[in-house]
């Protein structure tokens, strides 16, 4: 099975040299893995380092938002026959080391789609900022209750799935409106929903790098666009 791990970045020129190298450090050259870096729009060294370190990427004009530049890796792992795709964030707080736990459980134990969670083992969420704590884990019991299904961990982008999952990717993501947090949460409102999709969470950690611009989410405009197409996807009646 060929594996495509998709990170999108947008202005990390901080983070990314950590991110890289730890990349480096595990490449899981088992698992037929390869590595693709979408460019967001960096206005700053972004781009630069990752030419630097002679990464594949591919390189937008503008920051078209997070879900497009997955979109786009998508695309691209289908376009070149990628079995498996992992998400993986552009600042540092996911552990590329973990890439494997969700592959063993697509590859080994035939799951379709893996999603991590920080509350499944104790500690693994303790350097997150605590109103994310709490926000996460009183939406993942709502989602929870709607879905019939126990989920931990509702807004975790650290995830791998089947690329054979989606029959009908563009009609369904290739939208602007799920250009931004949009689509990952509506797809996976569908996934969840789906009864012929094999699903499950895997323990991950989530390491913030600094307690000052962790993250370019919005606390209440992103949150609402995050719960707003969880529930939207979850009840959308189109085929997958």
């Amino acid at each position: 099975m060929k594996c495509l791990c998709i990170i999108p970045v947008f202005n990390e020129e901080t983070k990314l040299n950590k991110l890289i190298q730890a990349i480096k450090k595990n490449l899981h050259r088992s698992y037929n893995l390869k590595y693709l870096f979408v460019n967001n729009g960096s206005t700053d060294n972004s781009l630069k380092i990752i030419k630097k370190n002679k990464l594949s990427y591919i390189s937008l004009n503008k920051n078209y938002g997070v879900g497009y530049a997955l979109i786009r890796g998508y695309l691209h792992a289908k376009k070149n026959n990628f079995t498996i795709v992992v998400h993986l964030a552009g600042n540092g707080k996911m552990n590329p080391a973990q890439i494997p736990v969700f592959l063993k459980e697509i590859i080994k134990n035939k799951y379709d789609f893996v999603s991590g969670s920080r509350f499944l083992k104790k500690k693994s969420h303790k350097q997150n900022p605590l109103y994310r704590i709490i926000l996460i884990r009183i939406f993942s019991l709502f989602l929870s209750l709607v879905a019939q299904k126990k989920i931990t961990d509702c807004s975790c982008g650290f995830r791998a799935f089947k690329t054979s999952v989606f029959k009908n990717f563009k009609s369904n993501f290739l939208k602007k409106n799920l250009f931004t947090y949009g689509y990952e949460y509506f797809s996976y409102g569908k996934i969840i929903n789906s009864k012929k999709i094999m699903s499950k969470e895997v323990p991950i950690t989530m390491n913030y790098p600094s307690k000052k611009n962790y993250t370019k989410m919005k606390p209440f405009v992103d949150w609402y666009i995050m719960a707003k197409f969880w529930i939207l996807g979850y009840y959308d009646n189109k085929k997958i």
